[in-house]
């Protein structure tokens, strides 16, 4: 399996939109364009196929890390994988759901 079929598997697990791809190599340490990153998403028999380095896809997944819990520095921060789950709870309207996250926060805050 190659560094594009890998990161093209780990975008649509995590639901991830081509903005959050490039912020997420940007945490990595590298900016790519918008075409550039769907150049990498793209099969490799599409005319645009940009095939994904072993830096660079090293770099998407130390970005990831940290997109998906937070700066080491920052331990306060929600995670924003959290953050987009709780998120799609709200607009799912999963009431019950909703109030277990409220008394699990209330029971740390206590």
């Amino acid at each position: 399996m190659t560094n594009n079929n890998i990161l093209k598997k780990i975008a649509i697990a995590n639901n991830l939109k081509h903005f959050e791809m490039k912020e997420i190599f940007e945490l990595g340490s590298f900016e790519f364009s918008s075409s550039r990153i769907k150049a990498f998403m793209a099969g490799s028999k599409n005319k645009n196929y940009e095939k994904l380095s072993d830096e660079y896809f090293e770099a998407f997944l130390n970005g990831f890390i940290i997109y998906s819990r937070g700066p080491v520095d920052e331990p306060t921060v929600l995670p924003r994988t959290i953050e987009s789950h709780i998120i799609g709870l709200i607009e799912s309207g999963n009431s019950e759901a909703i109030d277990e996250i409220r008394s699990l926060v209330g029971a740390v805050e206590a």
